[in-house]
């Protein structure tokens, strides 16, 4: 396929006059057009310590820190958490406009569903989409973004599967008609079987397909043994949304991308089944700005 590094070779032959009487200018804008991916995105959960995570941001310069993310390359954004309503300290209106003025565009936030019985003080001041679902939408469309994601939700019970599963289908029916999206985000576990079947696959069987999209998380489908293109051929576009993330072949931690296991080439050839619109880039545990820098320089000389 014509990729970043074909695009650059085809382009100075180009330059050169050599292709253009067998291919044609209007040709080969067309192919890149057809396999252009999406610009870089990063997800805000890999750089707390500049944006303060989902805990209040004490001591944080937010605008700050939004900037040294503007400043590696990253061009999208996806949040998560939404403490009183706020992001990033910011309400929404607020953080869309900060990150607009560097040059970004956020298009996805992260919101838990259900959480069991966690008496976490931090979890009680924040909208869910199990608790308020209609305050976690309305903040969604107040910023502007396109896509409303589930982070986490319980499913290790099939009781725990069907209950997530129903809170998806009315997540799915209020974004429609708030004119968003939703999606849900996998970890690995929900691929480990419960009475026989999957979380996943019963989510993906008993919710529409269009009401309710999956942003798949690269790094924990590759541990559990799952081959992304694999599931793009089984369910045809609907991943519009990645998490490109890169585990230890040892300690099966996160680490910058292009460090580990993950086949990221493999992926990005097969994204236009997938339905690929965003991507975000997300290392948990990053502890300095170069490393998900390293990730957006890996991304570009080598799968873009």
């Amino acid at each position: 396929m014509l990729n970043r590094r074909s695009f650059l070779k085809t382009s100075g032959a180009l330059a050169a006059g050599s292709l253009l009487p067998s291919m044609g200018v209007g040709s080969v804008l067309m192919q890149i057009a057809k396999f252009k991916y999406p610009p870089v995105g990063l997800q805000t959960y890999t750089v707390p310590f500049l944006v303060g995570g989902i805990r209040p941001g004490a001591n944080i310069d937010v605008k700050a820190g939004l900037k040294k993310i503007a400043d590696i390359g990253v061009k999208e954004l996806e949040t998560i958490g939404g403490l009183d309503g706020k992001f990033h300290s910011f309400l929404p209106k607020e953080f869309s406009k900060i990150v607009a003025d560097l040059g970004m565009k956020w298009i996805s936030h992260h919101s838990l569903g259900i959480m069991g019985t966690s008496s976490n003080a931090m979890l009680s001041k924040m909208k869910t989409l199990n608790t308020n679902l209609e305050g976690v939408i309305a903040d969604c469309v107040e910023g502007g973004i396109g896509y409303l994601v589930c982070a986490s939700s319980t499913v290790g019970t099939t009781e725990e599967i069907k209950k997530t599963t129903e809170m998806f289908v009315r997540a799915g029916d209020a974004c429609k008609k708030a004119g968003i999206q939703f999606a849900y985000h996998n970890h690995q576990s929900e691929f480990s079987p419960v009475d026989g079947i999957s979380a996943y696959e019963y989510i993906m069987k008993q919710t529409d397909k269009d009401l309710v999209k999956m942003e798949l998380d690269l790094a924990w489908t590759t541990a559990a043994g799952k081959d992304p293109v694999e599931m793009f051929k089984e369910y045809p576009g609907r991943f519009p949304l990645w998490h490109v993330k890169d585990l230890d072949k040892e300690t099966k931690k996160p680490v910058p991308v292009g460090k580990g296991i993950v086949d990221f080439k493999h992926a990005f050839e097969n994204s236009k089944l997938s339905g690929l619109k965003h991507f975000f880039i997300e290392q948990d545990g990053a502890k300095t700005i170069e490393e998900p820098g390293s990730s957006v320089t890996y991304l570009n000389e080598n799968v873009l």
